[in-house]
């Protein structure tokens, strides 16, 4: 198993994420309890559609102010192994930007946070794909 410590590019859609600090991905699904209307407890689960959540952390806020909330591409970037020898590209199909938020410090430069939630369009496929490159 390779560690994989530097992200070597990030882009949503066509638009490259200049200098990305962080990407953290949240993989779930949401259980539904459900049954009948004379049952006290529940007697089955139901799972909702698979989602991913996504926080991009970038360096430039330039490129953050030109996106729009509601925006939907695919997001997607690759990380290099610690002996840089092998790089994994990560995607998420569809993905929809649904919260930017901007850091401003005295003493740092400033940043730029990107959430976005990509779901499962069948319920069946899921919008997580990672594949190692040649």
């Amino acid at each position: 198993m390779n560690r994989y410590l530097g992200i070597e590019s990030l882009t949503f859609g066509q638009l490259p994420l200049p200098l990305p600090l962080s990407v953290h991905l949240s993989r779930q699904v949401a259980a539904m309890p459900a049954g009948g209307d004379g049952d006290l407890f529940a007697t089955s689960i139901q799972l909702a559609k698979p989602t991913v959540l996504a926080e991009v952390r970038i360096r430039d806020t330039a490129a953050a102010e030109g996106l729009t909330l509601g925006e939907q591409g695919d997001l997607s970037f690759i990380v290099t192994s610690s002996d840089a020898q092998q790089k994994r590209c990560v995607s998420l199909a569809g993905a929809v930007l649904v919260a930017v938020e901007y850091n401003y410090e005295q003493t740092a430069m400033a940043t730029a946070s990107l959430r976005f939630l990509a779901e499962s369009d069948d319920g069946a496929a899921d919008p997580f794909k990672g594949e190692v490159l040649p």
